[in-house]
């Protein structure tokens, strides 16, 4: 990091890695750059049984002078036992009090999963929970019943499961958010996609900075590598759930009443490619988004009943709360809203069909005395009555929606300009791939930060330019405006297959965007396809176990996949007594934890305990734990130009270096295993559609279904109608690699003379996830041979 290394105090300072020191009387953290050419020092009091009491020093330190610092402290404190190493740690997660002692959450154990433009992204492999007080000073309710059991009850709230976060890229906002706001001091953990807001907040407010904590992003994120005539591509999925109204299946049903719905995740779809050479890749991104249905309305979940009868709540006549929600909507992406509202029209016993009657009500009464272009867009489409036909085709209907969406909002394609002309690759059912040279190009990705002022004027470019902002026009930028809103019931088995279709569509766009092809559809029988359809497949079973218990349901996918429907069927009726099961006997203890995690509930000595409550209605009504409603605009906003979050402050993306692999710390003895190790994330395979393998007249039966969809899509209960489209051309053959990798097993030295070693060890400083092993290319020295 340049900026780092010449001036640690630049806005682009970083601590990436920590060692945590403990005396009697204080706690030492000590954080350095991901260099560990410069150092700070937090220090925190252990006298006090239940109070936090922080001091930061203001110094930025070199290798020397923290080394000489400690063994300062060390000499010091040898009458009362020294200082002694704790532990190793990448990050602090937070802080928390129960009843009287304050804990420490560490992060002692990452793992890289993705890079964006040079920004790494970790997950959490292993975290540690330390107590701040020292035992001597500890009373019996540091050991009472209660404290233990909201100790464990936090614990449950397993941060090795798809949490994660990045030290340089702010990952809760979109690609498109973070290039328009450039200029940013300070990571947004008022965001509503960061889930450990409440947790940081002691630290980040006693410290004034948030150097020492990680901001976590609850969800789902996935990366995979594609190759298309040696153009490397890569393709990111992200979903970010929010911590307002955050819950279980049953016990977080529709809107509260400040127009926080439950299960509302944004999902973010990324494309960036990587190319050698002076040319800068392009970068390309869409935003959609799922949430429950925006009415008051409720399921109890029962023991006897697999399927809970709904019940409208609440009687609003101004559908106020709706309103709020979709006001939040309009503010975090711009018009227009479009709602997709997938649940069923006609019911032998009524239940999604009440719900479907009073959203297209609420819709209705919101979009009176309301200019066109701020209107809602709502369409109404009975999936499973369709799914049920023989002939449906249902990805070929909800395609047809996708492309009309995208018609109206657009979406962000970054436009950077070639250095030299390159011809866009025509993909063929004639076309193969015999040469293909891979090159390493990582050195040459758009780093969002390492030129602030280039973004701003990329920002403002676009906005001069309005007719621009959702087709691409040559090499000029365009952004998105508005957001495809996606609901069934769960917003979970139904959801996906559409988000699915909406990817599908999107990613035909963006790559003709990036002139990577001559058209902008893709094939649904072509690998790219298969490859998106997997990642959207891992996305909604993650989901589904965050919400519901189990897996996504799943019957599209499979059915397309070419997978024997027995076995499906078997698989499907497991998932569903997995999701009763966690619905009926486990969700309240895991909304128990989510409650106390995000800080609806914070214990107090002589009160109902958490579990004691009835309902956990008014911790979500009242504004604990969401800080949201002290804001003068609640949420940063997509749309370039729009007002952002009054009291966030925008970090500046600071420059990273290339993620490129140190072929002098690698063993290698043959040039086999160089190609192993270099061409470890990309397969090179022949570039062709499936159906040039078939023999002639054995194209398969997956594709369109023109005459289903015209007749759906033209129906009264649409908004859009068909549009015609040029031929469908397939895409070529990719194949995706995942990045399976594992963290580095790191050695704990407990003696302080073993510990000091670390600040000027070269092993450390070469540290590096597995991730940029397996997932970077060689340098330029170590050109690839052509296949």
């Amino acid at each position: 990091m340049a900026a780092e290394a010449d001036d640690p105090t630049a806005a682009s300072a970083t601590l990436e890695k920590f060692r945590l020191y403990e005396t009697r009387a204080r706690f030492y953290v000590i954080g350095s750059s991901r260099e560990k050419r410069w150092f700070r020092v937090l220090k925190i009091d252990r006298s006090e049984p239940s109070e936090l009491h922080l001091s930061e020093d203001p110094v930025w330190y070199s290798q020397q002078e923290v080394k000489s610092l400690l063994q300062r402290i060390a000499e010091g404190n040898r009458s009362t036992g020294g200082l002694t190493f704790v532990t190793k740690a990448y990050g602090i997660a937070g802080c928390i009090k129960f009843l009287e002692s304050y804990y420490l959450i560490l992060v002692t154990k990452r793992r890289q999963i993705g890079c964006i433009c040079g920004h790494a992204i970790y997950c959490i492999d292993e975290s540690q929970m330390i107590t701040v007080p020292h035992s001597s000073v500890q009373t019996d309710v540091a050991t009472s019943k209660n404290e233990l059991r909201y100790k464990k009850l936090l614990a449950s709230v397993d941060l090795t499961k798809d949490f994660f976060y990045s030290y340089t890229y702010p990952i809760m906002q979109s690609l498109q958010q973070n290039v328009t706001s450039a200029g940013m001091k300070e990571t947004p953990y008022e965001n509503l996609f960061v889930w450990n807001t409440f947790l940081t907040e002691p630290i980040r407010s006693r410290c004034r900075n948030a150097l020492w904590s990680v901001a976590l992003v609850h969800g789902h994120f996935k990366q995979v590598k594609l190759s298309v005539f040696g153009r490397e591509l890569n393709v990111i999925l992200i979903s970010r759930r929010s911590r307002h109204f955050a819950g279980t299946r049953y016990l977080k049903r529709g809107v509260n009443d400040h127009g926080k719905v439950a299960n509302d995740v944004e999902t973010e779809q990324i494309v960036f490619e990587e190319e050698a050479g002076s040319w800068k890749g392009r970068m390309s991104a869409i935003v959609q988004m799922r949430g429950s249905i925006p009415l008051f309305w409720s399921q109890e979940a029962g023991r006897l009943s697999p399927k809970p009868d709904i019940f409208v709540q609440r009687y609003d006549p101004t559908y106020e709360a709706t309103k709020l929600h979709f006001d939040d909507l309009a503010q975090r992406y711009g018009q227009p809203i479009i709602i997709l509202n997938l649940i069923k029209t006609v019911e032998k016993r009524p239940r999604e069909m009440m719900l479907r009657r009073e959203f297209f009500n609420a819709v209705g009464y919101l979009n009176q005395n309301v200019p066109e272009e701020r209107k809602l867009r709502f369409i109404h489409w009975d999936f499973h009555k369709f799914a049920k036909s023989k002939s449906a085709n249902v990805l070929g209907v909800l395609g047809g929606v996708a492309s009309e969406a995208l018609d109206l909002t657009g979406f962000y394609y970054s436009g950077k300009p070639k250095v030299q002309k390159r011809r866009s690759i025509q993909l063929s059912r004639t076309s193969t791939a015999r040469d293909v040279e891979i090159r390493a190009s990582s050195g040459d990705l758009p780093r969002l930060s390492s030129n602030a002022d280039a973004l701003g004027s990329i920002a403002s470019q676009d906005m001069r330019k309005e007719d621009s902002k959702h087709e691409p026009l040559g090499d000029a930028p365009c952004y998105q405006t508005g957001v495809l809103r996606t609901n069934c019931i769960d917003c979970l088995d139904r959801t996906n297959v559409a988000q699915y279709a909406y990817g599908l569509a999107a990613l035909g766009r963006q790559l003709h965007a990036m002139g990577l092809t001559d058209v902008s559809k893709i094939h649904p029988d072509s690998s790219i396809a298969s490859a998106l359809m997997e990642m959207y497949q891992s996305m909604g079973d993650a989901l589904a176990h965050q919400y519901g218990g189990s897996a996504a349901h799943n019957t599209v996918f499979p059915e397309r996949q070419g997978k024997w429907k027995a076995t499906t069927q078997s698989r499907e009726f497991l998932k569903s007594i997995k999701r009763y099961y966690s619905n009926a006997y486990t969700d309240g203890e895991k909304q128990d934890a989510i409650n106390l995690f995000l800080g609806y509930f914070q214990p107090q000595e002589g009160k109902p305990a958490l579990w004691d409550l009835d309902t956990d209605y008014y911790l979500h009504v009242t504004t604990a734990g969401d800080d949201s409603y002290h804001l003068s605009s609640p949420h940063g906003n997509n749309v370039p130009g729009g007002s952002g979050d009054a009291m966030s402050p925008r970090p500046t993306l600071s420059p990273v270096p290339a993620c490129k692999e140190d072929f002098s710390r690698m063993k290698l003895t043959s040039f086999d295993k160089l190609i192993e190790r270099t061409c470890s994330s990309i397969r090179n395979v022949r570039l062709h559609c499936d159906a040039d393998l078939r023999p002639s007249g054995g194209v398969g039966t997956s594709a369109m279904a023109p005459d289903a969809a015209e007749i759906q899509l033209k129906s009264p209960n649409w908004l859009f109608g068909q549009r015609k489209h040029a031929e469908t051309v397939p895409i070529a053959k990719v194949t995706p690699v995942e990045n399976a990798n594992e963290g580095n097993k790191d050695e704990t030295n407990v003696s302080l003379c073993g510990e000091l070693n670390w600040l000027s060890s070269s092993a450390d400083s070469c540290e590096e996830d597995n991730f940029r092993r397996l997932y970077q290319d060689s340098p330029d020295r170590y050109p690839l041979p052509v296949f």
